[in-house]
């Protein structure tokens, strides 16, 4: 993860601080134009990102300050809608192919630390349904990604999965911006079944044993394939 988000500085690294910076006196009354431009970008805070309202600048001062808010995103739980980082997907295009592949590639790591370890810390993307909205956002298929949850082969994967099932099949609004029926469609495979069964096999406590068998039973009554 370091070395992605390193990348985005890097490739970023370009784009001047904007000449001109508003500050929304509701989201940040406590700072004013010159104290943001004076704040060294590695040292913005997520309050102050807000205040200047980030994803609404232009896409030259938005690259400015992307790198940052991609690290403290990966840092911090915060409510992505402060920043509308779904407008990524429809923004992205437009940029240049190296910055298009660093974002990605930002994207692609959070993807595999979260496979690695549960409970995550990635901040904002640390559950699976958030590091698929990432996904989607940075233009990647979320369904290549999603097979992975049933490839990979360690209690890690499975109960990510077993937190994927039970977010979009009890939540109203599991995802920002992922496709639902993309989602449900992929869980429909049988392979699913499979995999929670084996992990509540091999699960090394109760807790993760129940996570699972309570994951299979909603996965078995709501979404398998008849």
């Amino acid at each position: 993860m370091p070395d992605s988000v390193e990348r985005i500085y890097q490739q970023f690294a370009r784009y001047p601080l904007p000449a001109n910076i508003w500050v929304c006196e509701q989201c940040g009354p406590e700072w004013s134009a010159a104290a943001i431009r004076a704040t060294p970008l590695r040292s913005l805070s997520l309050e102050q990102l807000t205040a200047i309202h980030v994803m609404s600048l232009d896409d030259d001062s938005l690259r400015h300050f992307f790198p940052r808010l991609m690290e403290l995103m990966r840092q911090i739980h915060a409510p992505v809608f402060d920043f509308r980082l779904a407008d990524l997907k429809s923004r992205l295009p437009a940029w240049e192919r190296e910055e298009q592949d660093a974002v990605s590639a930002f994207a692609e790591a959070t993807w595999v630390e979260l496979m690695r370890s549960y409970p995550c810390e990635l901040g904002y993307f640390s559950d699976c349904p958030s590091a698929i909205d990432l996904l989607d956002w940075c233009g990647l298929d979320p369904t290549a990604h999603l097979d992975s949850l049933t490839g990979t082969e360690t209690s890690s994967a499975a109960l990510h999965l077993a937190d994927l099932i039970d977010a979009v099949l009890t939540m109203r609004t599991p995802f920002e911006s992922a496709s639902m029926t993309t989602v449900l469609e992929w869980l429909r495979n049988s392979a699913i079944g499979e995999r929670l069964e084996a992990a509540f096999f091999a699960a090394d406590c109760d807790d993760d044993a129940a996570r699972l068998a309570r994951a299979h039973e909603l996965w078995t009554v709501c979404a398998a394939r008849p």
